[in-house]
């Protein structure tokens, strides 16, 4: 039982995995309407090869904000797996400990033999 529950994903994991999708859909959604927006202007007369700058400049501002913050909830929902794992792997170890300190000692199969060869006098 104890395994099912160390293979789960955190539930903060998951929260921000898909929260990292919808700033994704985001962006692909300001892409669209970024490219719509400039597709009007060159209707209306805009000269796109002149102020490629400009273009380049709109496109950045409308979408990296929501690829750059969509890239950090997916490392940070990285980050709180691993730690939940290491923090699962160091309670696993505390319990080999304390299972290891009520388990009975088991005797030494050399020692048995040793006392078995004196008793011989070989």
């Amino acid at each position: 039982m104890r395994l099912k529950k160390r293979n789960k994903t955190p539930k903060a994991t998951l929260i921000l995995n898909t929260i990292a999708m919808i700033m994704g859909i985001f962006a692909i959604f300001n892409i669209y309407k970024s490219h719509m927006y400039v597709s009007s202007l060159i209707e209306k007369g805009f000269d796109p090869s002149s102020e490629v700058a400009e273009v380049i400049n709109y496109y950045l501002t409308t979408v990296t904000p929501y690829i750059f913050y969509g890239i950090c909830l997916v490392a940070l929902g990285y980050l709180i797996k691993k730690v939940d794992y290491l923090v699962d792997a160091k309670s696993v170890s505390q319990l080999d400990k304390e299972y290891s300190e009520k388990a009975p000692i088991e005797k030494d199969e050399d020692s048995e033999l040793d006392k078995l060869f004196e008793d011989l006098d070989v």
